[in-house]
């Protein structure tokens, strides 16, 4: 049965906001066909937009959907796991963004049989909420199994972005690495001994430039060769960046920076290298602050501090002019603004930023800080709840709350900041002088 039309009214609706439509033809779809990974899929990214316009609240997701999230985890226990997929899934329309409901959906699906599906939870996961290591290496581990090895491999290099020393993503990393290579150089179809060797070396190299970390003599080892090699051919760009990466893994990040800005005059309207180009010369920058800090030079680490705050917003300036789109560099440049001072300026940006799903917490905390500096408490005060809202639990939450009860205690309200420390002492005795304060409110 083709389903395909079905697909396009949804992804309509979903354009035209109309949430409440898309859920319901993709939820009719699944009803046909459980194991449509395009539509599971894209259910998934039409309620985590949705829940990006409209926070959802724990309390509300916990009161309307607790009861299937029960329901799913009793149906894990006895090995239903179709029916446990079903009530997660209904859970998760309250509460798109639990983690934890989203890897058991995952997870019941793939116990299931169900393993598009269970695929295309983990990867819209993953894609969205990229800190997750489980959804990352869970995805990762699907599209090995699917033979789809290039998303298998960016799929467990986003897990090791988030846990270096993870060792099932290396392992499988690893294994992805030489099957890369095996059917790149042809290893299986060699017919000498000396067409072995070369091949293995060959692998050994396409494994070691696959690999995140590489040990000091490796390092070593390799610059020295592709420098001999780009003495040869200065213009080749796939030795520049390697070069350049290499230098970065020894620390060498004016040496990184030299190599980048070669490649970046052979393509100057490469964006990516672009960003790489302009993330070194921050880090770089941030070095001689942290140099100038160490030596107790308090005059050149302001000197240096101002040149790195203008260096950054410079930065992210330029990146919003390239792609007006990345809402990531118009959180970095509202950040940076406000850092400077031109806080009207910045407000503009992290109304744009607060868009992007990933940066909405702190996009709306940072809002909150710019109207303490306009003397808007009102404001501010809606903008800290809003971010303590989103952001559930954890530091956010608790640093949204002190900021509540301090501007309420600087406007008189002082039942406010009662209520607002106190909830932070519930979670938190130890965070920063709250006990203090809650005990100067009550006397």
């Amino acid at each position: 049965m083709d389903l395909s039309k079905y697909l396009e009214q949804a992804a309509d609706a979903a354009k035209r906001r109309n949430f409440a439509m898309a859920v319901k033809i993709y939820g009719q779809v699944l009803q046909i066909q459980p194991d449509f990974g395009e539509a599971r899929a894209g259910l998934r990214k039409v309620l985590f937009t949705k829940v990006g316009q409209k926070p959802v609240s724990k309390v509300g997701a916990m009161v309307l959907g607790g009861l299937h999230l029960l329901t799913g985890n009793l149906c894990r226990l006895f090995g239903q796991h179709a029916a446990a997929a079903r009530a997660f899934e209904r859970y998760l329309a309250h509460d798109p963004l639990a983690e934890g409901a989203n890897l058991k959906l995952g997870t019941a699906l793939q116990r299931a049989g169900l393993k598009r599906s269970a695929l295309a939870v983990y990867a819209a996961y993953a894609e969205h909420q990229p800190r997750c290591l489980a959804a990352c290496r869970s995805a990762g581990a699907l599209f090995q199994e699917q033979s789809k090895f290039q998303e298998a491999l960016a799929m467990y290099e986003a897990a090791l972005k988030v846990d270096p020393r993870d060792q099932e993503s290396l392992k499988a990393r690893k294994d992805l690495a030489a099957e890369g290579a095996l059917r790149s150089t042809g290893i299986e179809k060699a017919g000498s001994s000396r067409d072995l060797i070369k091949d293995k070396e060959q692998q050994r190299q396409l494994e070691r430039q696959d690999r995140l970390q590489l040990s000091a003599a490796e390092v070593e080892e390799e610059l020295t060769q592709v420098e001999a090699k780009l003495q040869e051919t200065p213009n080749d760009q796939k030795l520049l960046r390697r070069g350049a990466r290499l230098r970065e893994m020894a620390k060498d990040l004016a040496g990184a920076l030299d190599l980048m800005e070669q490649l970046q005059r052979l393509v100057p309207n490469d964006g990516e290298v672009q960003e790489l180009v302009g993330d070194l010369r921050l880090r770089l920058q941030e070095q001689m602050v942290a140099k100038a800090e160490k030596s107790g030079d308090t005059a050149a680490a302001a000197r240096a501090k101002a040149t790195l705050q203008q260096m950054r917003v410079g930065e992210a300036r330029r990146r919003v002019e390239r792609n007006p789109a990345d809402l990531g560099a118009r959180f970095d440049l509202g950040l940076g603004l406000l850092a400077a001072g031109d806080v009207d300026a910045a407000i503009a940006e992290l109304q744009q930023a607060v868009k992007d799903p990933r940066k909405k917490n702190d996009a709306l905390f940072a809002m909150g800080r710019a109207f303490q500096q306009k003397n808007l408490p009102d404001l501010a005060l809606g903008q800290f709840d809003k971010a303590m809202q989103a952001a559930g639990s954890g530091m956010l939450a608790k640093e949204a709350l002190y900021e509540m009860g301090t501007i309420s205690l600087a406007i008189g309200k002082r039942d406010d900041a009662l209520r607002h420390f106190t909830r932070i002492l519930e979670q938190d005795i130890g965070f920063r002088d709250v006990a203090k304060k809650v005990e100067q409110l009550k006397a």
